[in-house]
């Protein structure tokens, strides 16, 4: 821990280590965005050769292993490597929220359906609250855990979320922790409204399909959110609907088996198609009165750290994943 605080006030300054440390022993505090910028701007000043080996230091404190870009043998290796050497405009496009619903919508009308949207603006002074529904969503378009769901709009401190919106688009998610999910550099950020649906508050599904070349390999079932976290409860599924004991990264687990989706068959289909183009790429749907809705697709799932409870499912999905 010192030797991380010693790093932190060197590369980020005081401000950010004032808050990163507060942050560590228990404080639910946010970092004010000025002092996130001071670290994204580090990050974003390295040559590749340096991002590399920061990204190798994420790993090592993330997984307690060395990483190998050279050589990468596990699934969570060549999750890294390949964001190094495969982070193109085309995942950028597909990971962009607005932009990729309307691609699937298009491209899969009459088969998925989209959440729908009611508005998108570069500045967040520029929303329109009053033509706003009572229920809406608001979220950024270029990263993970930046929303807001508004369940009462009479009860809204418009100000607070304006501020809070314009600090999220001055951040880029592929620098701004050190992860280097480079791909969400290219996205043209944007705010954008979607329409409330309740169900989607902590309490909705998620079936999530992890494909290798095109091939559905593995559903990771979750529900019980925290919104604006990465907390939940997990399954992982084979395609014809067996329970695995796959669990990483310390999730909860459901104890309990779920009935086989009644539109499983489709979703695998749609899961196909949409990632036939990618090496690996995991697809996101949920079920909401009977229709199948698309979720995202997502290159680089929990930055790529996979601490899998059993650590032979990292090197089989390694062997699946073909660079």
């Amino acid at each position: 821990m010192i030797n991380r605080i010693v790093k932190n006030i060197k590369c980020f300054g005081l401000g950010y280590t004032f808050f990163f440390t507060l942050q560590k022993v228990g404080f639910k505090i946010d970092i004010p965005v000025k002092f996130m910028l001071n670290k994204q701007h580090y990050y974003d000043s390295l040559s590749k050769e340096k991002a590399e080996k920061e990204l190798c230091d994420f790993y090592k404190n993330s997984t307690g292993k060395d990483l190998n870009l050279t050589n990468p043998k596990t699934f969570s290796e060549k999750l890294q490597w390949l964001k190094f050497n495969d982070s193109t405009k085309e995942k950028a496009l597909l990971s962009d929220k607005y932009a990729a619903a309307k691609i699937i919508q298009e491209k899969y009308s009459g088969r998925i359906k989209t959440v729908k949207q009611l508005g998108v603006w570069t500045d967040a002074n520029d929303i329109d609250f009053d033509a706003l529904p009572d229920q809406f969503a608001l979220k950024c378009n270029h990263g993970s855990a930046m929303n807001i769901l508004v369940k009462d709009k009479s009860k809204l401190n418009i100000k607070k979320t304006i501020k809070k919106l314009n600090d999220w688009l001055k951040l880029d998610y592929a620098t701004m922790n050190g992860m280097f999910e480079n791909h969400y550099t290219y996205i043209e950020r944007k705010i954008i409204a979607e329409e409330f649906i309740q169900e989607m508050d902590g309490n909705l599904h998620d079936y999530k399909f992890h494909c290798f070349n095109g091939q559905p390999k593995f559903c990771q079932l979750i529900g019980d959110r925290i919104p604006n976290s990465h907390h939940y409860f997990l399954s992982f599924y084979t395609p014809d609907w067996n329970k695995t004991d796959i669990t990483y990264n310390n999730h909860a687990v459901y104890k309990d088996e779920y009935p086989r989706p009644e539109k499983l068959d489709e979703m695998l289909q749609l899961a196909k198609e949409m990632s036939a183009p990618f090496s690996y790429v995991r697809v996101d749907f949920y079920i909401l009165n009977g229709d199948i809705y698309f979720g995202e697709l997502t290159f680089t799932p929990d930055s790529g750290i996979f601490n899998f409870e059993n650590p032979q499912t990292d090197s089989e999905w390694g062997e699946m994943l073909k660079l």
